[in-house]
């Protein structure tokens, strides 16, 4: 074996490695940066850090559930992963202030910009035939799918229960991650600048979703 070998041998692990490490850092570059800010908004709450929302502490992965669009076709956890999603709960009918929290929702991510497909507005009601004709004309990126009156109960109890030691917030907009963590809510009576503000930055520091 000449001298060469060993260093050619030396040479090619080391490429190898360096590959490895950037294909690793490709993937957690984005959540890494989350995290970090995440971190970052909750160890200085109070500290001039903007947060407008009210964070889940910690965040909580939504479990699996039964639902369905539309369409009829099943809706459950995998839809709420990829893209980070804006909930709503309503019941049977959607009032004046659901309207309100609808439209915020689809101008927030409309000023999202370019960044608007990584956002998905996701309406949960238990009158899906009905509710899903109203909405038809609510825009692109809404989702509205329902179930039973069982199915919808257990994913709204899964959101309350989440929400353990917080003040109950009625007609809350949620947030829910690319992960399928539910990490934020917003009170319907928050400026939707400010949520767009929230939703920015998460935006702006993770390619995730």
């Amino acid at each position: 074996m000449s001298d060469t070998e060993p260093d050619t041998a030396k040479k090619s692990v080391t490429i190898s490695r360096v590959k490895l490490i950037a294909l690793i850092s490709i993937y957690a570059a984005p959540l890494l940066g989350a995290w970090l800010w995440l971190g970052y908004v909750r160890s200085n709450e109070g500290a001039g850090v903007s947060v407008n929302g009210e964070l889940i502490k910690p965040a909580v992965p939504v479990e699996d559930f039964e639902l369905q669009n539309a369409s009829g076709e099943a809706w459950g956890v995998d839809n709420l992963k990829q893209k980070w999603s804006m909930v709503y709960f309503s019941e049977n009918e959607c009032n004046a202030a659901c309207e309100q929290s609808l439209y915020n929702m689809r101008q927030v991510r409309l000023s999202t910009g370019r960044r608007m497909d990584r956002v998905q507005r996701v309406f949960v009601t238990g009158d899906l035939h009905n509710m899903s004709a109203k909405l038809e004309q609510a825009g692109e990126g809404l989702a509205v799918v329902g179930g039973t009156s069982e199915q919808v109960t257990s994913l709204d109890a899964q959101f309350r229960a989440a929400q353990d030691g917080m003040p109950r917030c009625t007609d809350c907009i949620y947030l829910v991650d690319p992960f399928g963590n539910l990490m934020m809510r917003f009170s319907p009576d928050l400026d939707p600048k400010k949520m767009y503000k929230d939703l920015k930055h998460l935006l702006k520091v993770s390619r995730i979703g």
